[in-house]
């Protein structure tokens, strides 16, 4: 969509310590300013199928210029909004794909969290469900952009006392309240930013920032300019800590910083 960008991307994905396989997908498009994390749920590997499904629907609705079916009044949008909606409009299509094959027996309940950044001129639309997230670095400043989509999230937002109940119930505070795949229709999330050059986007599965504290993610990005590297560094942190997720980071930075 925008090849005139000069946008640097690296990606990496393991499979963690403790899962015996990767259920996460992502795809990194510097062609189009597209970059993507999905975060498979569901057993028998269903939830591989369904951050597949995720990431590949998005991807062709960029890729191959399809116009989507869904109506907006292009003839009266600015450019900036014709690509925001577009970005979720392709979500929105990957849900309907990711239900529909739902229904079929061996993959019931599949579903997935997505996040995803498209980099236009001056802009970044980023979308997302669940809990993957999305992060900018900007003047050695790491800042989330992404509201998890989380029982403790959603209570906190509610009301100011509620961290002390729900942290004490540890292990259902961290359960995704919306995801792709579990309904017919889904609430998703978006936000339009404005850019400047330099500035790095991090999207990531839980596997990266529930092991790695935001302020050593930050200080791996502030260290290192080669993202290659800085993603291999992530990805090897999340591990030694523990790895109790696949673990998934994808980088962008817009040149000219």
């Amino acid at each position: 969509m925008y090849p005139q960008l000069a946008i640097e991307a690296a990606a990496h994905s393991d499979v963690g310590r403790r899962r015996s396989h990767n259920e996460d997908s992502f795809a990194a498009l510097p062609c189009v300013g597209l970059f993507m994390v999905a975060d498979g749920l569901g057993g028998n590997a269903a939830g591989e199928v369904a951050s597949r499904m995720a990431i590949e629907v998005v991807k062709s609705c960029f890729e191959e210029g399809e116009e989507l079916e869904e109506t907006w009044p292009y003839g009266t949008a600015t450019p900036h909004d014709r690509d925001e909606v577009r970005l979720v409009l392709s979500v929105r299509r990957a849900n309907r794909a990711i239900y529909e094959a739902s229904q079929q027996q061996e993959v019931r309940g599949m579903a997935t969290t997505f996040a995803g950044v498209l980099l236009g001129r001056g802009m970044a639309y980023i979308a997302h469900v669940g809990d993957s997230r999305v992060y900018r670095m900007r003047g050695g400043r790491l800042e989330r952009l992404t509201r998890d989509h989380t029982l403790l999230e959603e209570l906190l937002g509610d009301s100011d006392g509620a961290r002390e109940a729900v942290e004490a119930l540890s292990e259902r505070a961290s359960v995704v309240t919306r995801a792709l795949g579990c309904e017919k229709s889904v609430d998703i999330e978006s936000r339009v930013e404005a850019t400047k050059p330099g500035d790095l986007f991090l999207v990531c599965s839980d596997g990266l920032w529930g092991p790695v504290p935001e302020a050593r993610i930050e200080g791996v990005l502030g260290r290192h300019r080669d993202l290659s590297l800085a993603a291999s560094l992530l990805v090897d942190i999340a591990n030694e800590n523990g790895g109790p997720d696949n673990v998934t980071c994808v980088l962008a930075r817009l040149g000219g910083g």
